[in-house]
């Protein structure tokens, strides 16, 4: 076999010009300089984006598992922006996709096909496609008020029973209204910030079986990077979910304790000030608790992703 024997600077060339290709291959980091995360809304851009929801619950007793699987499409429409910077939001959920299989059946619902879902829950879910709101948020992402909901609500209402119509008054009442949206929109820090700087939100929600459910998230700036010609953030997150569990749930005198928590990444490109994608994955234990001391538990896991589909400039 024949051998090469090269220079020693030959060789040092060499490897730097391979150390130099495969730099070039990857995602080129930004100065460690201090940016400002901003939403950036102009008046008649549209964003399409893509939710995917995947939730997974162990049931007790032997039952096979419960996996709940869900794609929703929405495009969000800037209407206007005041000079304040505020910008009214409509959005439409333009398609959606279910899927259930657990211990009760499979259940499937796609909106394209124009079927209608036999699942009470699934049919209350599918009168959302092809309905719109709008509301208004602020440059950070706070949104400060939601209209055109009744609308929505109203075609929810006529899909479900009469006995249980009513409680859509309650479930979605305006402050209600407000942080369901605000789950939609990511609150960014009012001041500059540089990788390693944290800053936290908050939001509650109400249910049926665990009471006022909180969610305090901390986000992490990790990197500032140069991704296809665009300035991208990338975000870590951790959080929990605080229940304040009534002391027996309705109807049966049993006690519930939650046990939960949240990691997940975002990446937000600075230069049209949107997100790009992100990944959220909730581990949750619920344990219920009888009068005899006799408990059963119920680990759940639910993975949310966002993903761009198509970007729309105004002007």
């Amino acid at each position: 076999m024949r051998t090469f024997d090269f220079h020693p600077e030959i060789r040092r060339s060499s490897l730097f010009a391979i150390w130099t290709i495969l730099a070039m291959s990857t995602p080129a980091p930004v100065s460690a300089q201090e940016i400002m995360l901003k939403w950036g809304f102009q008046e008649g851009s549209q964003v399409v984006m893509q939710m995917t929801n995947r939730m997974e619950m162990l049931m007790p007793g032997g039952f096979s598992s419960q996996v709940m699987d869900q794609t929703v499409r929405m495009r969000q429409t800037v209407q206007s922006v005041d000079l304040s910077g505020d910008a009214t939001l409509m959005v439409t959920t333009e398609h959606m996709r279910m899927e259930g299989i657990g211990p009760a059946g499979n259940q499937l619902y796609d909106s394209d096909t124009g079927d209608i879902p036999s699942d009470p829950a699934i049919l209350g879910a599918a009168a959302m496609v092809g309905q719109s709101y709008s509301m208004v948020v602020q440059p950070d992402g706070t949104v400060k008020s939601v209209q055109g909901i009744e609308e929505l609500v109203e075609a929810m209402r006529t899909s479900f029973p009469p006995e249980v119509a009513p409680m859509l008054d309650e479930m979605f009442n305006a402050d209600i209204l407000i942080e369901i949206a605000q789950q939609g929109m990511q609150i960014l820090p009012t001041d500059p910030i540089s990788p390693g700087d944290s800053w936290q939100t908050s939001f509650t929600m109400p249910n049926p079986l665990l009471g006022e459910v909180t969610n305090n998230l901390t986000f992490v700036l990790d990197q500032v990077e140069e991704r296809d010609g665009k300035t991208v953030a990338l975000l870590s997150s951790t959080g929990e979910i605080v229940a304040d569990a009534p002391d027996g749930l309705e109807g049966l005198p049993m006690e519930m304790d939650v046990d939960a928590e949240m990691t997940g990444s975002l990446i937000f490109e600075l230069d049209r000030g949107l997100v790009l994608s992100s990944i959220t994955t909730n581990e949750m234990t619920m344990t219920m608790s009888g009068p005899d001391g006799a408990s059963m538990t119920m680990p759940m896991t639910t993975v949310t992703s966002l993903e761009l589909l198509e970007y729309i400039p105004g002007g």
